[in-house]
């Protein structure tokens, strides 16, 4: 395996982790493998990094290349006297979907390179990094995030999406009264506020750009989808709405809603989630439902020399 790590701006806020395969599996033959792109989740504050390296890992031992997408985060540091955090106001939509685009078009430019069948481009995201890459793949054609992100349409097509738990729209943060919160969560909810939109006032306009319901499109890829009804973070509702849209525009997905588990429970199994509550083996099948999935459209990728 090669690991690169390249920065995808200059600013150094946006950054892509790259695991990629070694082509040559035994003497004289070789395997063409699709590549897998991953943003973590975090609610646009931060990355968790269990969904991250450790799903990197995973599904590169299905065969992937795996690219783990650091987009733009708005927290930076949190003092440890629990101060006021240290913020990047810069750091909001579209900032991570112009990340997302530079991401999928660096992974082409190197399809020859890595022996990386261009044409099977993936992109799951977890949470926060669901709205990301549904986002990026919603506006995959919208010309004037092209020309920010300077890449080609051509460049930043998604052959499949996998949306885990997805963060469907921002929504939830209309419903909340700051003074019926405590400090802390008012303060939480404010951060993620700013951390979506750039502005605490964001308009209903805000709200319709990162609603992944509105942007869905009969052109777009086929999605994979799964997620909780325990789920008190991102409303399963949502999600189902979501698939409901698709459904309506003849989109090809696939949807588990299991009904145990909290949000944000990663690979679900003990080798990648930090709290006991979030190993669940019912929702842990959703890698082996997935890698069914991603495998219903695959080539022969054997090639001799």
């Amino acid at each position: 395996m090669i690991y690169t790590h390249i920065a995808l701006d200059d600013s150094g806020s946006a950054s892509l982790d790259c695991y990629v395969l070694d082509s040559a599996i035994s003497t004289g033959l070789y395997k063409t493998r699709p590549a897998l792109l991953i943003a973590p989740g975090g609610a646009y504050l931060r990355l968790a990094q269990k969904e991250a390296e450790p799903v990197a890992m995973r599904f590169a031992g299905l065969g992937f290349h795996v690219f783990v997408l650091r987009y733009p985060t708005y927290v930076l540091e949190v003092p440890d006297d629990g101060g006021e955090p240290l913020v990047d106001p810069a750091s909001h939509q579209p900032a991570q979907t112009i990340a997302t685009l530079r991401a999928l078009a660096f992974i082409r430019t190197h399809a020859a390179e890595w022996d990386l069948d261009a044409s099977r481009v993936y992109a799951l995201g977890f949470s926060a990094g669901a709205n990301v890459v549904g986002l990026a793949a919603e506006h995959a054609r919208d010309a004037e995030l092209l020309e920010a992100a300077g890449v080609l349409e051509s460049d930043v097509q998604i052959r499949g999406l996998l949306l885990c738990y997805p963060m469907v729209s921002a929504d939830i943060l209309c419903g909340y009264n700051a003074e019926e919160l405590d400090p802390q969560r008012a303060q939480y909810a404010e951060l993620v506020k700013r951390a979506v939109f750039g502005t605490g006032k964001p308009s209903a306009e805000d709200f319709a750009r990162v609603d992944l319901r509105i942007h869905v499109r009969p052109d777009l890829p086929r999605t994979f989808i799964w997620q909780t009804a325990e789920d008190a973070t991102v409303p399963p509702a949502e999600t189902t709405e979501l698939v409901l849209r698709l459904q309506q525009s003849g989109v090809p997905v696939e949807y588990h809603l299991f009904e145990r588990g909290p949000h944000g429970m990663g690979l679900a199994d003990p080798s990648g989630v930090g709290r006991d509550n979030e190993v669940n083996p019912e929702a842990a099948a959703w890698v082996e439902l997935a890698a069914h999935w991603l495998a219903l459209d695959a080539p022969d990728e054997l090639s001799h020399t």
